[in-house]
């Protein structure tokens, strides 16, 4: 008889296989687990910003809320740069895809601003690169189309096309750019002059300008003239030339008599332009010399004319209008010392005017970047 208890020999063997089984699918399932609970990096960014402004991780944050919980896999490369320029904020941009690439740069008074705007245009990126990374075939080749804005120069592409478009497809059009290069587009031709590049030297040219004197000499008068100046960054460094209307100057013991007087004026000035948006002032410190004409008035007077330089230094500040890239409206007040006090005098009559210890002078005109 065979016992109840028996069981055929391949039954009892087939168990631990079925339980070796279970057991090595529960490891996998617990290994993978984290993987897929982890949502991968939509991009690879580096993030730099100061103490106070969101930081790298924020960025991130940000980035993966615009772009929900699904999975994106994006080989774009982003550095992020926010630099503090006094009381503003500058965030640089560069975006890589394979050899392409993009750059942007932003100014704002706030750098919570600025990492807002960089997670929009970084999503926006993410998601129009998806769509041109799908494969469209042109003929009998197949490409994609890259998610940047424009190429690095000429020779610099790995393919070895030389920067050119692979042959059998064609440039993209206005209606085939990303988002990104519409926006970088739109916003360059709304930007005011206000934030154009300030970190290359440019040449300044203020010409007509008018000008309105009180002192030295004893009445107000009018002069005109012109400067040429350099401007780097917030500085500008200008070289000045005023003719001042000739102005007669009576003596004051003789009537009848006195000395008509004539000055050109040209100083050097150094200045450190402070701007917000579409106004600058620019205190600046000043040294120039003035040439100064004299000839006696008067009956039995000689007329000779008799020259004497004379120093200055003083203070100005510059105001400026942008009403353009390439012009600015420009005004400005300063104060001059003379150092030296030239002394007019008539031979015979004795003297006639001591040029005053100090001299105010407004100027108006329009300024011309080179």
């Amino acid at each position: 008889m065979t016992s109840p208890l028996a069981q055929p020999p391949s039954r009892i063997r087939s168990q631990p296989s079925r339980i070796a089984a279970i057991g090595w699918t529960l490891i996998a399932l617990l290994l993978t687990a984290p993987a897929m609970a982890e949502p991968q990096p939509p991009i690879n960014i580096r993030w730099e910003a100061p103490s106070g402004c969101p930081q790298e991780s924020d960025i991130r944050d940000r980035i993966q809320k615009l772009l929900g919980s699904s999975r994106h896999d994006s080989q774009l490369r982003a550095e992020g740069t926010i630099t503090r320029m006094d009381k503003r904020f500058r965030l640089d941009l560069v975006v890589r895809a394979r050899d392409l690439v993009g750059t942007r740069s932003i100014e704002s008074s706030s750098c919570e601003d600025l990492t807002g705007a960089a997670a929009v245009e970084l999503g926006l990126l993410i998601h129009s690169a998806e769509g041109a990374g799908k494969p469209t075939r042109t003929g009998a080749q197949t490409t994609a189309l890259p998610p940047v804005s424009g190429p690095e120069p000429s020779g610099s592409r790995s393919d070895g096309t030389g920067g050119q478009p692979p042959q059998g497809t064609s440039a993209a059009s206005p209606a085939q750019r990303t988002p990104y290069d519409t926006k970088v587009e739109s916003e360059a031709e709304q930007q005011p002059p206000a934030v154009e590049s300030q970190r290359r030297w440019r040449a300044l040219v203020q010409a007509p300008l008018f000008a309105l004197g009180v002192g030295p000499l004893p009445h107000t008068t009018f002069g005109g003239g012109l400067a040429l100046g350099l401007e780097h960054a917030k500085w500008q460094w200008q070289l000045k030339a005023l003719s001042w209307q000739r102005q007669s100057v009576p003596a004051p013991d003789f009537p009848g008599y006195g000395a008509d007087v004539a000055r050109i004026a040209a100083d050097f000035s150094a200045c450190r332009e402070i701007r917000s948006s579409w106004v600058g002032f620019s205190p600046c410190l000043t040294a120039g010399m003035e040439r100064v004409s004299a000839s006696g008035t008067g009956k039995d007077i000689a007329s000779s004319t008799q020259n004497a330089l004379g120093m200055t230094a003083g203070a100005v500040i510059q105001g400026r209008l942008y009403l353009a890239s390439w012009v600015r409206l420009l005004a400005a007040v300063g104060g001059q010392v003379e150092l030296s006090r030239p002394r007019i005098s008539i031979k015979g009559l004795g003297s006639v005017y001591q040029f005053a210890p100090a001299a105010l002078t407004v100027a108006l005109g329009l300024e011309w970047i080179l």
